[in-house]
């Protein structure tokens, strides 16, 4: 087992959640990601804290594989009262320190037969600590020089970017100007049905030369269909229309100048995002399942067994939910289904329950707690496991949040984080089976 397995063995032993580990050792819930994911490991101080918190010792998290004894063996082999010198090490900790070593040589050189005394290898450990220290001074000194070096780099690379950037914008503006039919236009959104899953839109645009004659039709293009409206000329040589057309997540509004058998368009404006915009703000990315899903191990018949597993759900009663854009509004939550998938085909839904022992730190209040679908499974290479949510709003709209993604890890033993199919987040129900 690894460092960041030990860790995760032990924080789901008693019940905490990575956000609460991260609380009781001051560190953020990325940080203790990090360390179970191998990405990272942690200071040396935070093994002492791990160590104290999961009663084991630095020993058996580093991978020495020192038994952990029971609370009240350790006050027997504590010294009694003025027996030991504070400052002697005890036969506990010279058999660690020897061990630890031992482990530090054999990764620097080929093994070869030694022999050491317990009192060369506490001299052995001393240096060793001291070396450590002064090394990690060192590198805190160049860590130190190399973000100084990068926040240089980062302000040139930003100002070199911020130049392109204003002569890029600069060079299509020119170009827009050149190739462009109109002498102004604009675009505008009125009003939406969400129920008739609808947008309108006002539209003007001024051509840059008139004649006499000259008409317009305004289009907007959702992506499923075209709506074409024809404009009404007004002061000023302007022509405008309204349009309806369905709501999408890309519009673009155009104009097409007619005059005799000449038709000349001129794309207008491209509305962005706007249905995600209008469905209920989930907090889904609040999903505590990783527990039952990260470093899940294959039973004795080869199955990812999913009995007894539970979820959390962190609620944000106190954010206040406001329409990205008021002109369209933001539907209401009609239902929330939780279920654990394979392959975007659903294993089964999570239901609501009472808070479990495992997630005892939890607050009630910011909490929904759910427990897994008794549901066992034989998985394959390239299988993707997700915990994922199934939302329908007050129009019966239906959308999907994707939980993180999970498959097999190399050795076909455990699920991990998927290396292959790594996008989380809002997605059309298109493709899923449930």
């Amino acid at each position: 087992m690894t460092i960041g397995q030990r860790i995760a063995q032990k924080r789901k032993e008693l019940g905490l959640s990575q956000e609460a580990l991260g609380e009781a050792l001051g560190v953020s819930r990325q940080s203790v990601y990090k360390w179970e994911s191998g990405s990272a490991l942690p200071e040396i101080e935070k093994l002492i804290s791990m160590g104290r918190l999961f009663g084991v010792t630095i020993g058996w998290l580093l991978g020495v594989e020192e038994p952990v004894r029971p609370a009240a063996e350790e006050e027997r082999a504590a010294p009694p009262e003025g027996g030991n010198d504070p400052g002697e090490l005890t036969e506990t900790q010279l058999k660690m320190v020897e061990e630890i070593v031992d482990r530090y040589l054999t990764a620097r050189q080929p093994p070869k037969k030694r022999r050491w005394t317990r009192f060369i290898a506490a001299a052995a450990g001393i240096v060793l600590l001291a070396v450590l220290n002064s090394l990690r001074s060192d590198l805190r000194d160049m860590r130190n020089q190399y973000n100084s070096l990068q926040s240089s780099i980062n302000s040139v690379t930003w100002s070199v970017d911020s130049q392109i950037s204003g002569i890029t914008n600069r060079v299509e503006e020119v170009l827009k100007n050149q190739n462009n039919l109109t002498a102004s236009y604009g675009t505008e959104i009125v009003s939406a049905d969400l129920a008739a899953n609808t947008v309108t839109f006002t539209a003007c645009a001024a051509p840059r030369t008139y004649t006499e004659g000259m008409t317009a039709v305004f289009v907007a293009d959702d992506g499923n269909m075209v709506t074409e409206v024809p404009g009404e000329l007004g002061a000023g040589q302007t022509f405008s229309a309204g349009l309806t057309s369905e709501l999408t997540n890309e519009i673009t509004i155009s104009v097409v100048f007619v005059t005799g058998d000449v038709r000349e368009t001129q794309l207008l404006d491209t509305h962005y995002g706007l249905y995600s915009d209008s469905l209920p703000d989930i907090d889904f990315d609040y999903m505590d399942a990783i527990s039952a899903m990260m470093w899940k191990e294959l039973n004795k018949a080869g199955e990812l067994d999913w009995s007894d597993e539970y979820a959390a759900q962190r609620l944000n009663r106190s954010r206040k939910v406001v329409a990205a854009d008021e002109r369209i509004g933001r539907a209401e939550v009609k239902s929330i289904r939780i279920g654990l998938f394979r392959n975007q085909a659903l294993l089964g839904w999570l239901e609501p329950c009472e808070k479990p022992d495992k997630f005892r730190s939890y607050d009630d209040g910011d909490y929904d707690f759910y427990r897994f679908p008794a549901v066992s499974v034989v998985p394959e290479v390239g299988d993707i496991f997700t915990v994922t949510a199934v939302v329908v709003d007050e129009y019966d709209r239906e959308y999907i949040i994707k939980g993180l993604p999970y498959e097999l890890d190399p050795e076909g033993r455990e699920l991990t984080h998927s290396t292959t199919d790594n996008w989380v987040g809002m997605n059309s129900p298109e493709g899923w089976e449930y």
